[in-house]
């Protein structure tokens, strides 16, 4: 994992925030954080891994952490496309929820019109009651004045 020289290249990792949460190296088993290096050997050229910072410094003890970042980044993937799963799931009973409720208030306004018309109807009812009896007593009267 060292070039020719002996050197190994190293950078610091960048990342860019998602939701609220934003992807940091973990801590190497010094408990300091471990900065991305790149495989200088055949079989990954440039594949970027974690490791220790303490690593090949002069002298420095270093610990043996070491963690490919494409598999650290695919945790990280998965752990999203697990929660986009969830919340797809969450957005469908929602919508369920939503179409239910919009049948529940298409029913209460429809009660509410039928109200509506059986209080029109009453009042027609009613009225149309007090309109016979005043007419039945006009017609007594009428009788009452005509035989009279």
């Amino acid at each position: 994992m060292s070039s020719p020289g002996g050197r190994m290249s190293s950078s610091s990792l960048s990342s860019s925030p998602v939701g609220k949460r934003t992807f940091a190296p973990p801590l190497c088993f010094c408990e300091v954080q471990a900065i991305v290096r790149y495989s200088n050997t055949k079989a990954n050229p440039g594949r970027p891994f974690l490791g220790c910072p303490k690593y090949n410094t002069k002298g420095l003890p270093y610990c043996k952490y070491f963690k490919w970042v494409d598999i650290e980044l695919q945790e990280y993937v998965n752990e999203l496309s697990r929660k986009k799963e969830e919340l797809e799931k969450r957005l469908f009973e929602v919508k369920i929820q939503v179409t239910e409720l919009r049948k529940i208030v298409d029913e209460i306004k429809k009660r509410e019109m039928e109200l509506v018309l059986l209080e029109r109807e009453s009042v027609l009812r009613h009225s149309r009651t007090q309109s016979q009896v005043y007419f039945g007593i006009f017609l007594v009267f009428c009788y009452y004045l005509l035989t009279r």
